[in-house]
């Protein structure tokens, strides 16, 4: 079975009509971001299937929102869409489509402020929907986390900056076909790291290139181990 989920496509459109009609009175304070870039990861969840490790790969399409408030503090929030192929040498016949689409928002405050570097620290919450086809059905996985953040910002000049994101989930709420659970730091540990790499174009665009590494362990008898490496270019719109 064959996982559809909606568009990217029609999703950035509709988010960018939303966005963009709450804030067109503001100038420059709004950054709106489309990239695309490519997705490699490695799963274990026994709870699906009894397979050590399955392997997939893919374009992934995000798209961000971020706005700086009057007291520079930093309002995000951020959509990705995922769909590729869980792929197994141990038992090929369990190879499954494999979905992922996820929804972030973060309240960031700034801390530190020195010359051309900045630290923001705050929060950060987000949900994943995970969909894995089985025969002519599916399973899903629904998760919600909140977890602390901050944001480290260097100007390297007029044209160029760079950023590096670091988030520690410490809460994690699970729902799956046939269990759900609230789950600490004691049994669930994930770390989710972006740096990334921004030219100015012009007055209103920014080119910009990152990385981002993503880990997610949880410790319950069906275990479930993920592991994300994503390249993404973007294009921004200031506005």
């Amino acid at each position: 079975m064959k996982i559809k989920l909606p568009s990217p496509i029609l999703i950035s459109i509709l988010f960018l009509n939303t966005v963009v009609g709450q804030t067109q009175n503001d100038a420059k304070k709004n950054t709106l971001e489309f990239s695309t870039g490519y997705n490699y990861g490695a799963l274990k969840n026994l709870e699906f299937a009894p397979v050590s490790r399955y392997d997939y790969n893919g374009l992934v399409y995000k798209l961000n929102y971020e706005r700086v408030t009057k007291r520079n503090r930093l309002f995000e929030v951020q959509l990705d869409y995922l769909q590729s192929e869980l792929k197994t040498d141990v038992i090929p016949v369990l190879n499954s489509d494999y979905a992922k689409i996820g929804l972030s928002f973060s309240s960031l405050r700034p801390v530190y402020t020195k010359n051309k570097f900045s630290v923001h620290l705050g929060v950060r919450s987000y949900t994943d929907l995970s969909l894995y086809s089985e025969s002519n059905n599916y399973r899903s996985v629904a998760e919600q986390t909140f977890g602390a953040a901050g944001r480290f910002s260097y100007r390297i000049n007029e044209k160029q900056a760079l950023c590096s994101q670091l988030t520690i989930p410490v809460v994690l709420v699970r729902i799956t076909n046939s269990s759900d659970g609230i789950y600490s730091l004691n049994r669930y540990q994930s770390v989710l790291w972006n740096i990334g790499y921004k030219y100015s174009l012009s007055d209103d665009f920014d080119m910009g290139f990152s990385y981002g590494f993503n880990y997610d362990r949880l410790q319950i008898p069906n275990a479930f181990r993920e592991v994300q490496y994503q390249f993404n270019l973007g294009l921004n719109y200031k506005f």
